[in-house]
């Protein structure tokens, strides 16, 4: 192996770890996040004084607010995980060269060659991971919409409302992060991130 290779692949184990981190990083963040707002919602429910009447404009605001934070959370996650495949592949691509150098040696190779795998895996941890955020997503933009609802004194079906709104929010979000990482992975990595370059 060359030095550039050599570097490369090294340089490129480091950017793998680095994104695969960071993705779990982000996810603790968010469920961390996700379990602290009912703590504190909860609180204000039981503060004594005229906090109690107000508590559906605090839940409205506060769960909002989580929903936006927790979908800007996912839509890193999306990115990261494309981060993730290019250097993947790389490693790949350089084993695989490097296996075809030896020529026909007796070295039984146990690691992966694909480069052309796609970033989006129903059995990928990461898939597994998003989807989990984007249900939390959900969570907190169906008790937006139960909070509203209750302000506005609605006589309608709140909890159906409030819940399948939530529900709906989450696949429609899992759904199109899914859709991105299929298409976006099929190009080549300067037309996938930055936009420039021919397809593959």
């Amino acid at each position: 192996m060359n030095e550039f290779l050599k570097t490369e692949y090294e340089q490129c184990l480091s950017l793998i770890k680095y994104y695969d981190e960071r993705h779990h990083a982000l996810i603790k963040y968010a469920a961390g996040l996700s379990g602290a707002i009912p703590s504190l919602l909860l609180a204000i429910y039981k503060l004594d004084g005229n906090s109690g009447q107000y508590f559906w404009h605090f839940a409205f605001i506060i769960s909002l607010v989580t929903t936006f934070g927790l979908l800007s959370i996912f839509t890193v996650l999306i990115q990261t995980r494309l981060y993730f495949i290019y250097p993947v592949r790389q490693v790949n691509s350089i084993r695989k060269y490097c296996l075809n150098e030896l020529g026909n040696t007796e070295f039984n190779n146990q690691m992966y060659l694909n480069t052309s795998f796609n970033a989006f895996k129903w059995l990928s941890s990461h898939t597994l991971l998003n989807l989990f955020t984007g249900m939390q997503v959900g969570t907190f933009a169906g008790l937006s919409v139960y909070s509203y609802m209750t302000l506005s004194n609605s006589q309608q079906c709140i909890i159906h409302y409030s819940v399948g709104s939530g529900l709906l929010l989450g696949i429609v979000l899992f759904a199109s992060s899914a859709l991105y990482l299929y298409q976006s992975s099929k190009n080549k990595p300067d037309k996938s991130i930055h936009r420039e370059g021919d397809n593959q």
